[in-house]
């Protein structure tokens, strides 16, 4: 459904898809599309309405994606369903979680976040995503599949492939291509790449959250890279209303995945059922 009244920052107009019954929950998608996530909605569905959006891109005629304008358009979204619950993932984890503390103060309940890209003071390596990027400018998009998989961990490969030789990267971005995260994940890597760089630009120290208003519940797999980790533990020792956990047995896309060790907790939080 085309949501009357709701814009992109071009002025493009957003889709939305609803499914469910209960409170109103809005998922805010990670480095894949939001349509990637149907079989979470579907699991979530029994408890909530689901509601899933494309977050912002980079726009045409070179125009910078921008962390402030999926803010403002997450917040447009929230206004048009009354939803109070958000699920951020990864990129979209940074995007709700700053909703929460700043724009929308007071407009969300509970915010939970799988893997979220948190730069805190430096937490975020960089050097796999430089090299994702400077492969993806020089025309070899499966180096660059390769570098960012090192960098996710999606799969055992490409931590397999570090320090080997480009050779071996090259070939190792190759199987990940054929792969449902690679064949999805290489349209997209512009993208990935341009707004994983907006996101690191909001490196701040683990306080800067402090005051936020909501429950917040950040929540990392198990077999994710450990700087995922490292930022939700810092952030949950510096803000009272969020808690840190650990998926176990999980990966970073264990969310999209729709597993059932990273759909229950969530669940749980944010339905109310546990104190966390």
């Amino acid at each position: 459904m085309i949501v009357e009244g709701v814009r992109r920052a071009d002025g493009a107009p957003v889709e939305l898809l609803t499914q469910g019954s209960g409170p109103g929950l809005v998922v805010v998608h990670g480095a894949r599309r939001s349509a990637d996530y149907a079989t979470l909605a579907d699991r979530l569905s029994d408890r909530f309405t689901v509601h899933r959006y494309d977050r912002e891109e980079v726009g045409g005629g070179g125009a910078r994606y921008a962390v402030a304008d999926d803010v403002a358009l997450l917040g447009a979204v929230l206004a048009h369903t009354r939803a109070r619950l958000v699920l951020g993932h990864g990129l979209g984890g940074l995007v709700a979680l700053l909703a929460t503390g700043a724009l929308l103060d007071r407009c969300i309940d509970r915010v939970a976040v799988y893997d979220a890209v948190l730069p805190l003071d430096g937490s975020v390596p960089e050097e796999a995503l430089e090299q994702a990027a400077r492969a993806l400018a020089t025309g070899s998009p499966e180096l660059a599949l390769a570098h960012l998989d090192r960098h996710l961990r999606t799969s055992g490969l490409g931590r397999t492939a570090a320090g080997r030789s480009e050779r071996v990267q090259r070939l190792v971005g190759g199987v990940l291509a054929r792969t449902d995260w690679g064949r999805s994940t290489a349209a997209r890597l512009p993208q990935v790449l341009a707004e994983t760089r907006a996101g690191l630009q909001m490196d701040s120290p683990a306080d800067a959250y402090a005051g936020l208003s909501a429950r917040a519940l950040l929540l990392t797999g198990e077999r994710s890279p450990e700087h995922f980790g490292t930022a939700a533990r810092e952030m949950a020792a510096a803000v009272p209303s969020a808690t840190a956990l650990v998926a176990g047995g999980c990966g970073h896309d264990s969310l999209l995945r729709a597993a059932r060790r990273c759909v229950q907790p969530v669940t749980a939080f944010l339905a109310g059922d546990t104190l966390f």
